[in-house]
């Protein structure tokens, strides 16, 4: 991206450099984006990801790109006002959308790897929003939103207009700016989120031998738990922690939840503690506790998924439902 700019800030100054096998080394960078975004995704959300020789197939559209272009010559003007004023061919704009959906291709493979790890998390804790990867995701629709600027900005030649090609140009640089300072930074400062998950906890019950009995029996134990112990209120309580004391394995109790109750594990957890907070809303004697002290009870550390968790569950938030009383 520093290359890319610094080569693009040049240009726009008509600062020309007779090195022309820099130019044409940076023309296909940006299919090493999606390749780069997708393979760092992975080693964020699967913890047993390691890179080997097979991503190196991952190069080959860069590098038969900027072969053509030393062969070929690179058609790209070199200053900006050439650019605007340029009748660039046909090929050049085929090629630029070709490399846009090479890019828009791996944002939708890094986007579904994301999906399946909040599917897996669902499944496995009680308390998501330090694990979420909202940071990720955050980041992975600025990225796309720079790379529209970038589509609309590389495509202004055809409308022929400086104006509209220096304010996308200006967008541009302040949502890399933005991106790089917001995003990264943020993303280095939290060591925890890399904790992630392993490949193949994304196979949901491969193999299971758990039989409809079976499945009763661990239903059964599981609800006299929650009803005796009210192990649900822990908020760090997880698929583990239950599984262990349920000698049950954290695969089988998780198909035992999903397919008895049609929710994931974080779904379930929350629907006892909602169910617990409407008790306590019932009974309590004391008018000012708050909502916020009602929250911590029954296992909550964030008023916007409490909110969330009770409002899915009554169809109210718990402020509304407390003036129901």
């Amino acid at each position: 991206m520093a290359w890319n700019m610094g080569d693009l800030t040049l240009q726009m100054n008509d600062v020309i450099l007779n090195w022309g096998f820099l130019q044409v080394i940076d023309s296909g960078f940006f299919l090493l984006y999606g390749p780069i975004i997708y393979i760092y995704a992975q080693g964020v959300i699967f913890k047993d990801f390691k890179l080997s020789k097979t991503h190196l197939l991952h190069l080959i559209p860069y590098l038969l790109l900027t072969l053509f272009l030393f062969v070929a010559g690179n058609p790209s003007p070199k200053t900006s006002a050439e650019f605007i004023s340029s009748d660039l061919p046909w090929q050049f704009y085929l090629g630029s959308i070709l490399i846009y959906l090479h890019f828009y291709v791996y944002m939708v493979m890094t986007y579904r790897s994301l999906w399946k790890y909040r599917q897996v998390i669902k499944n496995k804790y009680s308390q998501i929003e330090k694990i979420n990867l909202d940071w990720l995701s955050f980041a992975l629709n600025t990225f796309v939103l720079i790379t529209i600027i970038s589509f609309v900005h590389n495509f202004i030649p055809l409308a022929n207009n400086m104006t509209v090609f220096l304010i996308t140009l200006i967008l541009l640089l302040i949502f890399i700016f933005y991106f790089v300072n917001k995003v990264i930074l943020d993303a280095l400062r939290q060591p925890e989120i890399f904790s992630g998950i392993n490949q193949k906890e994304t196979s949901r019950y491969q193999g299971s031998k758990l039989t409809s009995s079976q499945i009763k029996e661990y239903k059964e134990r599981l609800i006299e738990l929650f009803n005796t112990e009210k192990t649900f209120l822990d908020p760090e309580v997880s698929l583990k922690d239950l599984s262990e004391k349920l000698s049950i394995s954290s695969k089988n109790l998780s198909q035992v939840i999903n397919q008895s109750f049609d929710k994931s594990f974080f779904d379930f957890i929350n629907s006892y503690r909602i169910k617990e907070a409407q008790h306590i809303f019932k009974e309590a004697k004391d008018d000012k506790m708050t909502v916020m002290e009602v929250m911590f009870d029954v296992g909550f550390n964030s008023k916007s998924s409490f909110n969330t968790a009770f409002k899915k569950e009554t169809g109210q938030t718990p402020t509304e439902f407390r003036k129901t009383i």
